[in-house]
């Protein structure tokens, strides 16, 4: 009985390790980064999009501008870079519609940028003076980390 009761324990965690491993896979599935330019008086981002999944495409939605950690919002930008597909292990450089509630580079410095795609699955992007902290750099630093070893990741 003792030998059962061990077998079930035994497949019960390596099921529960497995759950979170994919879990944590969707997780940093997508990186997001971007700079501000402007002509004139009209700023805009400019996206790095990279898909790291080995086999799910994302399809762009719309953009959120924010500020204060997601609380104000600046505005959301449904058009520019709607329908645009991310396929596997892409990398995509993009620049978006100029955003017209930021007019000068402070206002830019201030905005967050929330890329959303049409599976409903959003990310934040890293823009210029935000630095990832908190559980979610330590995240990308072991996915890099599984990623260069001789781990495979799921396809």
């Amino acid at each position: 009985m003792q030998a059962i009761l061990k077998y079930v324990s035994a497949g019960s965690v390596l099921g529960v390790i497995a759950f979170l491993y994919r879990w944590f896979l969707l997780k940093t599935d997508v990186a997001i980064g971007y700079n501000w330019s402007w002509q004139g008086k009209n700023f805009f981002p400019n996206f790095d999009l990279r898909n790291r999944s080995g086999s799910k495409t994302y399809v762009v939605a719309n953009i959120a501008y924010t500020r204060n950690h997601g609380k104000d919002i600046v505005t959301l930008d449904n058009t520019s870079l709607w329908g645009r597909e991310l396929k596997p292990g892409t990398i995509m450089a993009v620049s978006a519609a100029p955003v017209r509630s930021i007019t000068s580079m402070s206002d830019c410095l201030l905005t967050e940028i929330t890329v959303r795609f049409q599976n409903g699955r959003s990310f934040r992007g890293q823009g210029p003076g935000q630095l990832i902290t908190g559980l979610h750099k330590y995240a990308l630093v072991l996915r890099d980390r599984i990623e260069r070893s001789s781990l495979p990741l799921p396809r």
